[in-house]
């Protein structure tokens, strides 16, 4: 049969084509320099296409796809996509895709600069007592006073006292036989306090202040306070933050400058991205964002913000609840409290970051008084503040009404604030305090400028019921001389009386760091009056100073103290003389410390503090902060005050100044106290055998350079793994930590092996003994 003889083949040209253009594919897809890894995809034509479920699932927004592809099927044209910059190399199998960023529906990339994670804290069981001791004594009279706070901890828990103590006598009338004294002992305070860390809570028992609002005051009370407290979590931001928001092109370095000052620096991926930057500025400020990529190309961005204090975050609340009974008679009484129970409740919610709404209500038997305020920003024009408050006694009502407005940048502020009240209008303090207001008002304000200085201009007024008003205008400018010194002067008008208005000039220069010397010239009701001074600070880790003032006017006056900071207190003297009379005083004030089964003496400690322990080792220098802060005693142990409360504080111990035949396994601990708490720190200092040991062998010749020695206790039982080392020049071999009595086997290179029993001499803790050369014998 020949081939002409043979049917003609059917070719199916449309088959064909679909086959070939729907080569199916799997493409190493990047998308706007993102890494999506290995994506399904088809080759139509040379031409890539993709699942609109793919593109959808890598970001890509479904109303950029359009409609479905031909024939029912959803591919998508790549070069389809409006705006879309495609690279496909068919041999490499792989896509590179740019879209416009308006296309994707990527989130944006959130950065906190003030990220911060602090270690738990913690407290270690102890007590604490402040002292401030001061007598003073003049031809007439004497005085003998303290001031003592006593505080137990443990854990989150604080039990506090404090006491006020005073003895005078008056001799005036000695001559006459009537020379008379008294004695007096007075509680202050006294408080149980216990804090929850993690829900930023403290719940007080005993003694506390209620919380206020602009428009309330604060209370003595005894009973029982639940609050929010902030302090419990330093290290969170309270305030609105700014949120710098910007795109970048490419993977890029961040940098975040405010006002200038670079605060910030990391990198972004490519995409939107939203820089949370807290400020730590009042006022309005300017933010620039610098964005480099890999090529060094730079890209900043211009922002400005307003900062405040006097806003929450959104979704933050600070919130306060008391009930109790009112301190009267305070300072001069222990335990004169009101008969009638007293209730209060404060919250503040940050509903917006540019809004912040407040509440307050106070309740006794005889009063109900509750109020709403609210706080806020008006974009960069400042803050404004509102609030109002109702209250109903005895059928006698009455309303307050206060408003307020800040603002202020780096040269100006002002600040605005009018409040007034009715007759009717009373709150829990009002009921045992017979001064209420019925007016204030105050108007500043200020600029300053590097040559000029710093101005001031103000109105205040204030006027209670029953009283006169009082009126003031003031002007104040002052102004630094270099860095040697500084100039100030104040104005105050009553204007009302002038007799009570005064003029004040003051001029001071720093002769160095600590010393500085000065003059004030002050006038009032035609009485003009010049004193110079003269001080040198004592340095803050201790050593001497002094202080002397001399005054013109009525006979004048002059005074010279003198101060001595020690590490355990510190202490004052002070001789002054006004007219014909001369005062002549002491004084003293530090700490005595139980914790950890010893007594300490110290400063006064205000915050918390820490007690290191070196096992034992004396002498160990001890430091905070990298900052040499002291050495240990002759037990080993040291104080260090003033530690931060719920702050992550370094404590450190530095390893070369350890005596050589010393070892410690950590040498930084990271501590984070309690409030008003104590934390012991213990360093494990361990004492070891070091010492290099010469070996010979039995003619006298020091063993071969690098045969293996190890080394086990001779005294010890069992197995034991053996401290292993290597034989140097002259046939020595170091080991850091050995027994007293120690076994060495020497394993040589021919493959024989040798032993020696070696006693170590008793040493000083810094010396590093040579022993040898001694025999290593073979078996």
């Amino acid at each position: 049969m020949r081939a002409s003889d043979l049917p003609p083949i059917q070719i199916d040209r449309a088959s064909a084509r679909r086959a070939n253009a729907q080569l199916a594919l799997f493409l190493a897809t990047t998308l706007n320099t993102r890494d999506m890894g290995m994506q399904p995809a088809q080759s139509r034509g040379g031409e890539p296409w993709m699942l609109r479920s793919t593109l959808m699932a890598m970001g890509v927004k479904p109303d950029v796809l359009g409609d479905s592809g031909k024939d029912g099927e959803d591919w998508i044209a790549i070069k389809s996509i409006p705006g879309a910059q495609v690279q496909f190399e068919n041999t490499r199998q792989a896509l590179v895709l740019n879209l416009p960023f308006s296309h994707l529906s990527w989130a944006s990339t959130e950065i906190t600069t003030n990220q911060f994670s602090a270690p738990s804290p913690s407290s270690t069981p102890g007590m604490l007592v402040n002292y401030d001791l001061f007598g003073y004594g003049t031809s007439q009279s004497r005085s003998l006073s303290a001031s003592t706070e006593m505080r137990l901890f443990r854990s989150n828990m604080v039990l506090s006292n404090t006491m006020l103590t005073r003895y005078t006598e008056n001799n005036q009338s000695a001559a006459m036989g009537n020379s008379q004294s008294q004695f007096s002992n007075v509680r202050l305070d006294s408080t149980y306090s216990y804090s929850f860390p993690d829900e930023m809570l403290t719940l007080r028992l005993g003694d506390t202040l209620t919380r206020s609002v602009p428009w309330s005051r604060a209370t003595r009370i005894g009973g029982i306070q639940l609050s929010r407290n902030f302090g419990l979590q330093p290290y969170r931001t309270t305030a609105p933050i700014p949120a710098l928001m910007g795109t970048s092109a490419v993977p890029s370095d961040i940098s975040l400058f405010i006002n200038g000052i670079k605060q910030y620096q990391g990198n972004v991926p490519a995409g939107p991205f939203t820089l949370n930057a807290p400020t730590g500025l009042v006022g309005t400020g300017n933010a620039q964002v610098l964005l480099t990529d890999a090529l060094g190309r730079s890209t900043t961005l211009q922002f400005n913000f307003y900062g405040t204090n006097q806003l929450l975050a959104k979704g933050l609340s600070d919130w306060s609840v008391e009930f109790g009974w009112v301190r009267r008679n305070y300072g001069n009484s222990s335990f004169d409290y009101a008969s009638d129970p007293a209730a209060s409740g404060s919250w503040n919610y940050g509903l917006t970051d540019q809004l912040t709404v407040q509440t307050h209500a106070e309740a006794t038997t005889k009063l109900l008084n509750a109020g709403a305020g609210a706080a806020w920003k008006a974009g960069g024009l400042g803050v404004l503040t509102a609030g109002t408050a109702y209250s109903h006694n005895d059928k006698q009502s009455g309303i307050l009404g206060q408003v307020g407005y800040n603002w202020s940048n780096e040269n100006l502020f002002t600040n605005l604030q009018a409040t007034r009240a009715n007759e009717g209008y009373r709150d829990t303090a009002s009921l045992y305090d017979a001064a209420r207001m019925k007016s204030s008002g105050r108007a500043i304000m200020g600029f300053s400028t590097p040559s000029l200085g710093n101005f001031n201009l103000g109105v205040v007024y204030l006027r209670n019921f029953g009283q006169e008003p009082q009126r003031y205008a003031t002007f104040g400018w002052s102004r630094s001389l270099s860095s040697r010194g500084y100039v100030n002067l104040s104005v105050n008008r009553n204007l009302d009386d002038n007799r009570l208005s005064n003029v004040q000039l003051q001029m001071s220069w720093f002769l160095d760091n600590r010393m500085s010397v000065g003059s004030t010239v002050s006038h009032q009701d035609g009485d003009t009056r010049v004193s110079a001074y003269a001080d040198q600070r004592a340095p803050s880790e201790g050593g001497w100073g002094w202080s002397t003032q001399a005054q013109s006017g009525n006979g004048g006056s002059g005074q010279a103290r003198v101060e001595y900071i020690g590490a355990n207190y510190e202490a004052n003297a002070i001789m002054a003389r006004n007219g014909n009379s001369t005062t002549a005083g002491l004084g003293a004030s530090g700490a005595v410390i139980w914790m950890d089964g010893h007594t300490f003496a110290s400063r006064s400690v205000y915050d918390s503090f820490a007690v290191v322990s070196t096992a034992g080792v004396p002498n160990v220098p001890i430091k905070r902060e990298n900052v040499l802060v002291g050495k240990t005693n002759e037990d080993g142990v040291m104080l260090v005050p003033q530690i931060g409360a719920y702050r992550s504080n370094k404590i450190s111990i530095d390893p070369m100044d350890l005596p050589a035949q010393m070892r410690v396994p950590e040498v930084d601990h990271v501590i984070v106290p309690t409030d008003r708490s104590g934390v012991l720190v213990s360093f494990a200092l361990q004492r070891i055998r070091s010492a290099t040991i010469l070996l010979h062998s039995a003619d006298g010749k020091p063993l071969p350079v690098g045969a293996l020695v190890t080394a086990v206790d001779a005294n010890a039982s069992g197995d034991i793994k053996p401290q292993s080392s290597m034989i140097g020049y002259d046939g020595a071999s170091y080991f850091d930590s050995l027994a007293a009595n120690n076994l060495l086997r020497v394993y040589l290179p021919d493959g024989s092996r040798c032993e020696v029993r070696v006693a170590l001499p008793d040493t000083q803790p810094n010396e590093v003994p040579l022993v040898g050369p001694v025999t290593c014998r073979s078996f």
